[in-house]
């Protein structure tokens, strides 16, 4: 992947190690490399790479340790819980996943009241929020799954928004 892909590859595979939703301080969160895959929309091949810089010797910043190999299946994990607490990095990456998953979540919301005719499509101010953060963020359905199972009526009810400004 080009350096800019990388760096973002990087910042979604550790902010999907963090637990947010049933965690505010922000938990460990395991995952398998596939998994982390379907969320960053990438290759295996591509997490495994990422993985590797933050496990190899003077780093280990990820687990399993260097010599396991890394399959769709392998669990991969923070080494320590200090990492969370000291990374200033980190911290920022999860502050941006957390308020990634707050624009998705009240977008979640507003479909779910319009499907059942309680309320209206987004539209001005709101409407450019989920725009540029869907834009800006590009979330997947494995992402997604992680703090609200409805991914495809959200973007339904995104998409039946902007078409709905246009035509006015």
């Amino acid at each position: 992947p080009t350096p800019g892909r990388q760096r973002q590859l990087v910042e979604e595979l550790f902010a999907a190690l963090r637990d947010i939703a049933d965690d505010p301080r922000g938990g460990r969160r395991p995952c398998a490399v596939a998994e982390l895959a379907a969320i960053a929309n990438a290759s295996e091949d591509e997490v495994a790479q990422a993985v590797e810089l933050f496990r190899r010797p003077g780093r280990s910043f990820l687990m399993p340790p260097v010599g396991i190999p890394l399959t769709s299946g392998t669990i991969v994990d923070l080494s320590h819980e200090s990492l969370m607490r000291c990374w200033t990095r980190l911290r920022a990456w999860v502050e941006e996943e957390r308020a990634s998953a707050r624009v998705y979540l009240r977008l979640t919301r507003a479909a779910q009241w319009y499907d059942g005719g309680t309320a209206g499509l987004w539209r001005d101010r709101e409407l450019g929020l989920g725009l540029e953060w869907r834009l800006a963020r590009r979330p997947t359905e494995a992402w997604a799954r992680r703090y609200d199972e409805s991914f495809a009526r959200a973007m339904r009810f995104l998409d039946d928004s902007e078409r709905e400004r246009d035509r006015l």
